[in-house]
């Protein structure tokens, strides 16, 4: 019965590295698909919830030396290093069945350490400044914008402004990008873990997700020492505290739209409409901190009495 297991869990691993390396190569070839590219953790995910993080890690090594081999080296290796360590993290956080917000932290945390770990490798082997580089391309996109509008006689900031803006948000933005990838990769793995699994073991839904019962406690005390930065000389206080801000309006934007999961969900209405209302509110920028705000309550008085 072992040995069964074993040649089972090696076929498995087997087909996800082939799978996931065709992904990766279509993504080469194919620009529509890369955003499918912050996708590539989930089938090693569920890899090693089946089997264990041994065989996920086996499958993602045979993974990048076929895309090593079949395209770059310098592509293998920034997948190697963008996704390895997550997948490593998540894989071991899911099997543990810790809480959601556990697996999605420490996702994130270690998704912006990898990407730093790029940003530092791409510096030293081309000599360049990577922030240097994407402050240009800002400044490209942004001067385009500003003509356009001022072509229709609508008026505008200063083009000067909102690139300093964009770039003082730089930060913040992208930690919300990895976050984006941990809570993604994490729902979409429970969701195959909770069709195919034959264990039963309860897997938690979205419109459940919740942060830390003391966030808001910790909210707080982070904006405070944020403020108090002011009187540290060599620390932009005001950039600081607009990332934090920017942060956390995020991460209760989360929470909201789980609340309003949760509440759409009581109504019976199908899946597939409430997806749509979801995605739909993410495109009307006023409700936006609304959300925000529905879940900054939650957090506070846990309105779906969770826990």
């Amino acid at each position: 019965m072992k040995n069964y297991d074993e040649k089972k869990a090696f076929i498995e691993a087997a087909l996800i590295a082939a799978i996931t390396t065709i992904l990766a190569i279509s993504i080469v070839y194919i620009p529509i698909l890369s955003v499918s590219i912050m996708l590539i953790p989930v089938p090693f995910m569920v890899l090693a919830y089946r089997h264990g993080n041994k065989y996920s890690i086996l499958s993602f090594i045979t993974f990048s030396l076929l895309i090593g081999i079949l395209t770059e080296l310098i592509y293998a290796g920034f997948l190697l290093v963008i996704f390895g360590p997550m997948i490593l993290a998540m894989g071991h956080y899911i099997k543990k069945q810790k809480e959601p917000y556990s697996v999605i932290g420490i996702g994130t945390i270690i998704s912006v350490f990898s990407v730093l770990i790029i940003f530092q490798v791409v510096s030293y082997i081309g000599n360049i400044n990577i922030i240097d580089e994407i402050a240009l391309a800002m400044e490209g996109i942004v001067s385009r914008q500003v003509d356009i509008l001022k072509s229709m006689n609508i008026d505008t900031l200063n083009a000067d402004e909102v690139l300093d803006y964009l770039l003082m948000i730089l930060p913040g933005v992208f930690i919300i990008q990895s976050m984006l990838t941990a809570f993604g990769n994490y729902y979409i793995t429970v969701n195959i873990l909770k069709r195919f699994s034959t264990s039963d073991i309860e897997f938690p839904q979205f419109s459940d997700f919740r942060l830390p019962k003391d966030i808001v406690f910790g909210s707080f005390i982070i904006f405070i020492l944020s403020y108090l930065t002011r009187y540290i000389e060599g620390i932009h206080h005001a950039g600081l505290l607009t990332n934090v801000t920017l942060l956390f309006i995020f991460m209760f934007f989360i929470q909201g739209i789980s609340v309003i999961s949760h509440l759409i969900k009581r109504t019976k209405i199908p899946k597939a409409i409430r997806i749509f209302l979801l995605v739909l509110i993410l495109f009307i920028s006023p409700l936006l901190t609304v959300v925000s705000f529905v879940g900054l309550i939650d957090a506070i008085v846990n309105m779906r009495n969770i826990g």
